[in-house]
């Protein structure tokens, strides 16, 4: 088997495939780079990690240890391609995660004897006592001078580390090559905890109707590896892993396909085949345990729109309402365009846009949070950020007809109040089931779609409107 055609076995503790030739004993210790690790980022929570190392076989044949891997890494994705030098073969490749912790070496103890540390109070002097360990269910359970214990009454030291438990997970591959040869390699490879999100913040000005735009790439690195001086790239877009998780040889035919768009801040944007990936310009440091924030694109003075909308049920007009009024408090949207126009046009990730404005003494104050999903260039974006305290919508079913099995004619009479010092637009959606057709009305609707008809009512300041329609309704 040669490097680029690589596979590996996962099993409990260890992931192992044997092909042809037994495990070799002489072990080299492949290190990390220090920096500069090619991270591409999923919006899935795992990433391709690739980064370029140095080795040299001290004979023909070797075991490489390849340290300072990711302790989430998905073994069966690994993939080492040689950059310079001879090529290498894998006769076996191993995915050790059986990793030192405490916890660890008491299990790896059970039914040895260790040593049990206990100082003399007065003295200080300390001595040590052979105990064996029974258990460690539930609580360590020692034997020691011929009584059991559970617990320690001193500190445990133990003769030996536990067969195969490494200070960190590490990547085994028992290869043949050209003894003393330094080899350039790549290694590739899938992993968990590796995760990013887009946060926006906008800075809303209602009297000039735009906006000043920030969006955040949040990326959360949990892997138990430093990325330091990392190549970042992130992908926006649903990427389908059934049922097997998509190999590097995958992803690299993958980036071979990219169609390029520039993007501000010098934040490059590039089209994925069916996603889009934004290139993070520099190197970023991305400790483990770490959720930093990272300046993805910003849009200045974008043009946007504030409607106020009321949207019913589909199920009012298809059965007589017990409660014959339904009052609720108008919905407040901003909408804006995805566009040049806007100061934007590039595709944007789904993430959550947080609105800001200043009060009257000029201090910023949150109005709301919205879900956006992605939104390719030309379209609109449209946030909800709660309901208006002042501008109510009145729901009433005035009459309710069943005129066959199939029919049902209901009227309706919608009051919109307005207790702003101000005048505002409301728009009346309602959600009607089946074929529908409105058969008398006090202002004209619009046919939003198959399912939808809005009305756009004007209120005044400090006063109501009242729309009334008619509406037959076949299921």
């Amino acid at each position: 088997m040669t490097v680029r055609n690589s596979l590996i076995a996962f099993a409990t503790g260890a992931a192992v495939l044997t092909i042809g030739a037994p495990a070799i004993a002489q072990e080299v210790a492949v290190p990390a780079p220090e920096k500069g690790a090619n991270l591409t980022i999923y919006s899935g929570d795992f990433a391709l990690v690739r980064d370029r190392r140095s080795v040299r076989l001290p004979a023909s044949s070797a075991e490489l240890a390849f340290t300072g891997v990711s302790g989430q890494m998905q073994p069966e994705t690994a993939l080492l391609e040689v950059l310079s030098g001879d090529a290498l073969t894998i006769t076996e490749q191993t995915f050790n995660f059986d990793v030192l912790t405490p916890e660890r070496l008491m299990r790896g103890a059970v039914g040895q004897e260790v040593g049990v540390v206990l100082v003399n109070t007065a003295t200080g002097e300390e001595t040590i006592k052979r105990a064996k360990i029974l258990s460690v269910t539930n609580g360590l359970v020692i034997e020691m001078d011929g009584r059991i214990h559970t617990g320690a009454p001193g500190r445990i030291v133990f003769d030996k580390l536990p067969e195969g438990v490494r200070a960190q997970p590490a990547l085994l591959m028992s290869v043949r090559g050209e003894a003393k040869q330094e080899t350039s390699v790549d290694l590739s490879y899938l992993t968990s905890g590796l995760s990013w999100n887009a946060d926006y913040v906008a800075q809303y000005d209602p009297d000039a109707g735009r906006m000043d735009l920030k969006a955040w790439a949040t990326v959360t690195n949990t892997t138990g590896v430093n990325f330091k001086d990392a190549n970042i790239k992130l992908v926006a877009g649903d990427v389908n892993r059934a049922p097997k998780a998509p190999t590097p040889h995958v992803m690299r035919a993958m980036e071979a396909q990219m169609a390029s768009a520039p993007m501000a801040d010098g934040v490059g944007q590039e089209g994925l085949v069916a996603y889009h990936m934004y290139t993070l310009p520099g190197q970023t440091t991305v400790n483990n345990r770490e959720t930093k924030q990272l300046a993805l694109l910003e849009g200045r003075g974008v043009a946007v729109k504030r409607e106020l909308s009321s949207r019913s049920q589909p199920y009012f007009f298809t059965a007589r309402m017990r409660e014959p009024t339904t009052e609720s408090h108008a919905d407040v949207e901003l909408t804006f365009t995805n566009n040049a126009a806007a100061k934007l046009g590039m595709p944007l990730p789904a993430g959550i846009l947080r609105v800001y404005s200043q009060d009257s003494s000029g201090a910023p104050q949150f109005l709301g949070e919205s879900q956006i999903g992605h939104t390719p260039e030309g379209q609109d974006v449209n946030a909800a950020l709660g309901r208006d305290f002042d501008v109510t919508v009145l729901r009433e079913q005035t009459n309710f007809v069943q005129a066959s099995d199939t029919i049902v004619i209901t009227n309706w009479r919608v009051t919109v109040k307005n207790a702003k010092a101000k005048a505002v637009a409301v728009q009346v959606i309602e959600q009607m089931p089946g074929t529908w057709e409105v058969t008398r009305e006090t202002l004209s609707h619009e046919k939003l779609n198959a399912a939808e008809a809005q009305w756009t009512v004007q209120v005044p300041a400090k006063g109501e409107t009242v729309l009334e329609y008619n509406v037959r309704t076949r299921l």
